[in-house]
């Protein structure tokens, strides 16, 4: 069937940083590899299951005014194929299209959650886009990746003391507790303090943080985790 609802939409095509939430309902743990699927709404890509008890899905609908949705069910490929002899342990990245299938149709909340046959190319278009987005949490996960690695300028600017004399139990204890372990030495000046007080009373008495307060010295390095090809765990406290 075709609606009237189907030209009054207000489509637009989602691009690489929009979030379209195509693989589980926004509101529960629903996912597109259940019976019913999930419906994204073909205005904004909110992702709701059309389910029962919830049919998130129709609520959304109701509230937003968005009655388009395309239904997407992911159904595993059935396969005659014997796994191959285990010979080794790796992680082998697999196309997704090479295990499921995905079946969708278009449906109108305004009509009662009906199918749409004879869909119009305009919607076929945004269907498509939806089908190769990037799945939102997918996104989001890049994303902090990409903002984990950015560089700091305090390392750049780094100034530090003449180099001076350190003895192995130095390096092995803070400077201010009994605390041997979690240790982190100050780039600017040299002293070792323990890492951070954990909620449950666990790890160091944060003196190192307390360094930094007194001193204004923000950069240290982890011990323990410089290696001889120049890596280590250095953090910035500001």
């Amino acid at each position: 069937m075709v609606c009237d609802h189907v030209s009054q939409a207000v489509l637009t095509l989602p691009v690489s940083s929009t979030p379209v939430y195509k693989e589980e309902c926004t509101q529960c743990f629903d996912d597109h590899n259940m019976a019913a699927g999930i419906d994204v709404c073909l205005s904004c890509f909110n992702g709701g299951c059309p389910g029962t008890p919830n049919n998130h899905a129709h609520q959304h609908a109701m509230k937003s005014g968005h009655h388009l949705t395309v239904n997407i069910r992911r159904v595993r490929k059935e396969s005659d194929e014997r796994p191959a002899k285990l010979t080794k342990l790796e992680i082998v990245e697999e196309p997704e299209n090479d295990q499921y299938e995905f079946e969708t149709f278009v449906r109108c909340w305004g009509c009662s959650g009906a199918r749409l046959d004879n869909v119009p190319e305009d919607v076929q278009r945004v269907v498509h886009a939806v089908l190769h987005a990037v799945e939102a949490s997918k996104g989001s996960e890049i994303k902090a990746w990409a903002e984990e690695v950015t560089a700091c300028s305090h390392f750049d600017g780094l100034t530090q003391a003449p180099a001076a004399d350190f003895s192995s139990e130095a390096l092995h204890q803070c400077s201010m507790c009994d605390k041997r372990d979690n240790l982190w030495m100050c780039l600017s000046c040299g002293h070792v303090g323990c890492g951070r007080k954990q909620y449950d009373g666990s790890g160091g008495n944060n003196h190192a943080i307390a360094h930094f307060e007194q001193t204004g010295h923000r950069v240290s390095v982890k011990l323990g985790t410089i290696t001889p090809e120049g890596t280590a765990d250095a953090y910035c406290y500001a």
